[in-house]
């Protein structure tokens, strides 16, 4: 190659990289612009990017960002920051100067506004969480019932010689539990008159409770006043291993945890016969309570989500003698029970935006009562629930919730009714759908509206039931809800047999409330009104099986207020809770020969809830006290109905645990520990005396106090766990 060639591609070689270096700064573009939110306020520290690039900025104090970046047809351009939603512009060239960018706060953060109305939630991860999880075994007088603890909250009724959950002017049957979002069908374990019943669930197994006294969501149905829904523990923080110790009986609990899955296990064997040897009871014990309960979590941890299994039974009975008001003889009555439940579920994502839920319980409760060893009647109920959900979040500020469940109840029992064309066994199928959207205007303001669809294979009919409810933001810390809600419930079995073709009883929710939550105070104030249409009517006592002329065209009304407040560390060591409920409530409907307030309303309740600890001591002590107005009750010996009241029953329950060491605990709880007189009115036989009365027994509980005493060892790998988690 000569010299010319050489200098030839040299000077050309110069050329083109000149030509090129030329190009590259010609297709250099400045960006440049504001960022503010919906206000026009300035954002500070938001990035301002190109999509699939290094070129970008961060706006300066007062919102400014400007930088350069290559040429190119069409720009991403991505802004994002913290607390707002991140935002794409699809961008020409030519528009790429003083760009007024506006973002929207995100409805992600935690102080966002939560769309539910009339719900407490127990849990570390609630918004708006009135009880924490360890508060169900640490009230004093729940004596460990997650139902005890639910009592002292408002917009429960308190009948204490019940213990079944009665809410806003509804019987207990109107309120439903689940048990990992699948129904629970016989919660409560059986009992007599003046003893109070309770919950079939071990507390240590669960990490919080939702419990809806009105207005609640769409996918649930069949309840006209409330939900209770408990969530067993996803992962056990560690194996370990717990004894029970305690006066009335004792309980042995393990937890294993291995890579992927883990299970717990909890057993308790109780008997009151040494008890009621130590201290005598109103009640004539034959045979006192004896129970055991054993309860399963198993847990497995696949790649997108979790599957978790619930197996839980238990068997009991007791027997005793009770005088006759009619006969004046004693009865010698005795019950058998015998109950199995369980469900498996899966949650888990099935994509990046949607979510399932799926699930099945199964249940089997069969009690055998017998009088006098003679006169024996079995009912046996089966039930199994199905459940197929998912979770779709659209947008950031749209989220979908829609699925479908099966609920079928099927009961046997020997009926003195021969002629009954249903036989002994009566089923009822319920299949559900339902949809419902939740819907952001902004962090500070929500929507939730749903629809339910019901069809029951009885009746062959469908109902559709509107649930709507409104948030929004007044402050930091504080919100106001209003909801409204249509819920129908189908019939018991028992007014089945009579007539299979009765119609479903339905109730109307109207409520709003206001929640303010700091650090340290939580205060809720809530009023709702109800309306019940199509309730049962008959002629006739249930008690006497002479039950005729059915019909649906009960009606009534409830409506109140309420108030909660909640408090911890304002005063050292401190944490306690107040709550009120006000309520009128009057039905017509079963015998009623007129609109009354039903015999279960209490129109005042008042509790008082304070758990102090005392680190000299090394102890928690627990009071709680309650105020509630009497009850209605129907004296047949005068004139008009249900117009007698009971007195006012009052309670002091007190708790103290000991911390004997880091895993061993001595807990101590009595009940009504000034022994107050309680009565809840008076019963009255069927038949007049020979003075033309009615003759009555006054209604008193089994027992003014009752004294618990327990010790709790646990055994772990992790020796600094605190024994009172468990308490």
């Amino acid at each position: 190659m000569t010299m010319m060639n050489l200098d030839s591609i040299r000077r050309w070689s110069i050329c083109l990289a000149t030509f090129l270096l030329l190009s590259s700064g010609h297709a250099q573009i400045t960006l440049s612009g504001i960022v503010t939110d919906r206000k026009s306020q300035a954002i500070t520290g938001a990035t301002v990017a190109i999509e699939d690039s290094y070129d970008g900025a961060v706006t300066d104090e007062s919102g400014q960002f400007t930088f350069t970046t290559d040429a190119m047809d069409k720009l991403s351009l991505i802004i994002a920051y913290l607390g707002y939603e991140t935002q794409i512009l699809q961008l020409a060239s030519p528009t790429l100067q003083k760009l007024n960018i506006q973002l929207r706060e995100s409805v992600t953060t935690l102080d966002a506004v939560e769309v539910s109305a009339s719900t407490f939630k127990a849990g570390d991860n609630s918004k708006i969480a009135v009880l924490k999880p360890l508060d169900i075994v640490t009230t004093a007088g729940a004596m460990g019932d997650v139902i005890g603890a639910l009592q002292t909250l408002p917009g429960t009724q308190s009948n204490p010689e019940d213990g079944r959950l009665f809410v806003r002017g509804g019987e207990a049957r109107e309120t439903n539990i689940y048990v990992d979002g699948l129904r629970v069908f016989t919660p409560y374990i059986r009992t007599i008159g003046g003893s109070p019943t309770r919950g079939r669930f071990s507390p240590f197994l669960f990490k919080g409770v939702s419990f809806s006294t009105g207005g609640y969501s769409a996918a649930y149905g069949q309840a006209l006043s409330g939900i209770l829904d408990m969530n067993t523990i996803d992962e056990p923080s560690n194996t370990e291993s717990n004894i029970s110790i305690m006066s009335i009986g004792a309980g042995v609990g393990h937890t294993q945890k291995w890579d992927k899955q883990s299970i717990s296990i909890n057993t308790n064997y109780i008997n009151l016969s040494p008890y009621t040897w130590l201290v005598p009871s109103r009640a004539n014990w034959i045979k006192p309570y004896q129970g055991f309960t054993g309860e399963a979590v198993y847990r497995y941890k696949t790649k997108n989500g979790l599957v978790k299994s619930y197996l839980a039974g238990d068997g009991n009975g007791f027997r005793l003698s009770r005088q006759n008001l009619d006969t004046q003889l004693p009865d010698s009555i005795g019950i058998i029970n015998g109950n199995v439940y369980s469900n498996t579920s899966y949650r888990g994502m099935v994509s990046e935006r949607t979510s399932i839920f799926a699930g099945i319980s199964l249940g089997y409760n069969q009690d055998q009562l017998d009088i006098n060893q003679s006169h024996r009647i079995k009912n046996q109920q089966t039930g199994a629930n199905a459940r197929l959900s998912f979770k779709t979040v659209l947008q950031d500020r749209f989220i979908i919730n829609y699925g479908i469940d099966f609920l079928q109840q099927k009961n046997a029992v020997r009926f003195p009714k021969a002629e009954d064309p249903n036989g002994n066994d009566l089923l009822q199928n319920t299949m559900g759908a339902f949809i419902e959207t939740d819907y952001y205007f902004s962090k500070n303001s929500a929507i939730k509206a749903g629809l339910r669809a019901e069809y029951n294979s009885l009746l062959q009919k469908v109902v559709i039931d509107p649930r709507l409810t409104f948030a929004q933001k007044v402050s930091n810390h504080s919100q106001i809800s209003a909801a409204y809600g249509r819920f129908t419930q189908n019939l018991d079995a028992e007014f089945l047999y009579y007539d299979s073709n009765l119609g479903q009883e339905q109730s109307s929710h109207y409520l709003i409330n206001y929640n303010y939550k700091s650090d340290k105070q939580i205060l809720r104030l809530e009023s709702y009104f109800k309306r019940y249409q199509n309730l049962l009517r008959y002629e006739g006592r249930q008690q006497l099986g002479n039950l005729q002329d059915f019909d649906n065209d009960g009606k009534g009304y409830a409506y109140g207020i309420e108030l909660f407040w909640r408090a911890n560390q304002l005063l050292t060591n401190v944490d306690f809770w107040l709550s009120y409920s006000w309520i009128e409530h009057e039905r017509e409907y079963r015998y009623y020969p007129t609109s009354a307030t039903p015999a279960f309303t209490t129109n005042h309740k008042l509790s008082l809830v304070s758990k102090i600890w005392m680190p000299r001591l090394r102890s928690q002590l627990g009071l709680t006290g309650n105020l509630i107005s009497g009850r209605p009750y129907e004296n047949p010996n005068t004139e008009g109905f249900l117009n007698e009241r009971s007195k006012i029953f009052k309670s002091l329950n007190l708790s103290w645990a000991y911390l004997i060491s880091q895993q061993k605990i001595l807990f101590l709880s009595v009940t009504n520990l000034p022994g107050f007189k309680n009565e809840f009115g008076y019963e009255y036989g069927n038949s007049r005396d020979t003075d033309g009365l009615f003759p009555s027994r006054l209604i008193r509980p089994n027992d003014d106090r009752f004294l618990f005493v327990g010790f709790f060892i646990t055994f772990s790998s992790d020796k600094t766990k605190n024994q009172l988690d468990n308490l």
